[in-house]
């Protein structure tokens, strides 16, 4: 087979309708994961300890009826999306922002899935623990440092990005749903109160980066976790953190919703 059928065949399966309608799943996965992280912040806001990220929500998960079955449909189905946006990025594209878009998306749901398998397969791991060890080997050097506050400050801009996406009601652009009225105010409401919750939640974690790197300590700097235990510590903390917990429950029905009705472009 030659270089010319072999992308042809690449580009076709790429396109495949069967290929698209299998990478919805990975919507799901994510809704699962969001709705656990929501559950642990209600939690935390009611006094109880708990692990608010993503190891935490994973644990979790096996540990209920069903959950490694949910681990390894979720692994598949966050698997499927990435490389389908992987597949869509190699396609060519009009534009190179959508290409940079679906390459970005596809290794952020390949990732996804790899943490489902993992503790699928009973590989559990602590990320809040994993993140900080990060940050502590970065605060080594100058350069270092330097990162740590970059990703911080990309981090302030994603979920700044949310917040907007959400007041402005951006995300229904890449929604095709029905005329049914009901449908689209429940994805609406879903959406404008999960977007701006999620950027708020990746809005804290960059914050506590930048925070973390300047004082110089390292463990502080313990992600989604640390950010939601560090809203929970201020004057309203517990208030913020139902508002939050119900905002990611939010967005996960959103997700839910987007898993039918996203447009999937190419």
């Amino acid at each position: 087979m030659d270089i010319s059928s072999a992308a042809g065949k690449a580009r076709q399966t790429a396109r495949s309708p069967w290929f698209q309608r299998a990478a919805r799943l990975g919507y799901v996965a994510n809704a699962v994961l969001h709705a656990m992280l929501g559950f642990l912040a209600l939690l935390l806001a009611r006094g109880d300890s708990a692990e608010a990220d993503q190891s935490g929500a994973l644990q979790t998960l096996a540990a209920q009826p069903w959950g490694i079955v949910l681990l390894w449909v979720c692994a598949i189905g966050a698997g499927l999306l990435g490389f389908w946006s992987l597949a869509q990025a190699a396609l060519p594209q009009p534009k190179v922002l959508k290409r940079l878009k679906h390459a970005g998306t596809g290794i952020v749901f390949l990732v996804l899935g790899g943490a489902f398998l993992q503790f699928a397969l009973g590989n559990q791991s602590d990320s809040g623990q994993a993140t900080s060890s990060f940050s502590a080997a970065l605060m080594r050097s100058a350069a270092g440092r330097g990162a740590l506050i970059a990703l911080g400050l990309v981090l302030i801009g994603v979920g700044g990005y949310f917040i907007y996406r959400g007041i402005t009601r951006g995300f229904l652009k890449d929604l095709q749903t029905s005329g049914h009225r009901g449908l689209r105010k429940a994805i609406t409401v879903s959406g404008v109160v999960g977007y701006p919750a999620k950027g708020l939640v990746l809005g804290s974690a960059g914050l506590l980066f930048i925070v973390s790197t300047v004082q110089g300590d390292p463990e502080e700097s313990t992600g989604i976790d640390g950010a939601l235990k560090a809203l929970g510590s201020q004057q309203f903390g517990p208030l913020a953190l139902v508002l939050v917990g119900a905002g990611l429950l939010s967005y996960a029905v959103f997700l839910v919703f987007r898993s039918r009705f996203d447009t999937m472009e190419d």
